[in-house]
């Protein structure tokens, strides 16, 4: 029994433990700033790559940085604003950053197990794989905002362009698993009967 469960709690314990270690590290990087009443690094950046990628579908995007300090906000609501041709488009928090969902593939990943060289380029290109897609969903948003007056936000945010991340990351799972963790797969062998009968016809 040991044998045939070994893979499967070995995948736990790494999962696990990259995850819980993962998450506990973000948890404390984010609380300095909450208490600091500022947009964490992070999350600041991935408001700018929006803006530059909102420029370069000819955009004059703006950044307004800790817009949270300029209207009554939630406790600990830190986030800056993004403005499309003088038009609020989004506010990006700290959940907008992807982090939670990169931690979540890394964990996967080193849990599942690889070759050493195949895990140090898949991560990264992993990474850039979500964050990419993170911004797709957020220009999206920005655009239901800025050409659609806002209809159907609340939906495709909290359902519909949130299904990107999780796409991208089940398509990264995939080719993980099946053809780029270097493992060697295991050939499938004839059983002794079938070969006998093999011999005989």
């Amino acid at each position: 029994m040991w044998k045939e469960f070994k893979p499967t709690i070995f995948f736990l314990l790494r999962f696990l433990g990259v995850y819980l270690i993962g998450s506990a590290l973000y948890g404390l990087y984010i609380s300095n700033y909450d208490q600091a009443q500022s947009l964490d690094p992070a999350t600041r950046w991935v408001t700018y790559q929006c803006a530059s990628t909102a420029n370069i579908f000819g955009y004059d995007a703006e950044v307004t940085q800790d817009d949270h300090l300029n209207w009554a906000n939630e406790e600990e609501q830190t986030y800056d604003s993004l403005w499309l041709n003088a038009q609020y488009a989004i506010s990006v928090e700290e959940g907008c950053n992807g982090l939670n969902i990169m931690i979540l593939f890394i964990a996967f990943v080193i849990g599942f197990g690889g070759k050493w060289l195949n895990t140090l380029i898949f991560i990264p290109s992993g990474l850039l794989f979500i964050h990419l897609a993170n911004i797709g969903r957020l220009m999206l948003l920005s655009l239901l905002n800025v050409e659609f007056d806002g209809r159907g936000f609340h939906f495709f945010h909290k359902y519909g362009f949130t299904a990107v991340l999780y796409v991208a990351i089940l398509i990264l799972w995939y080719f993980w698993v099946m053809r780029w963790n270097g493992k060697t797969k295991p050939k499938l062998k004839k059983s002794t009967d079938a070969q006998g009968d093999t011999a005989e016809s």
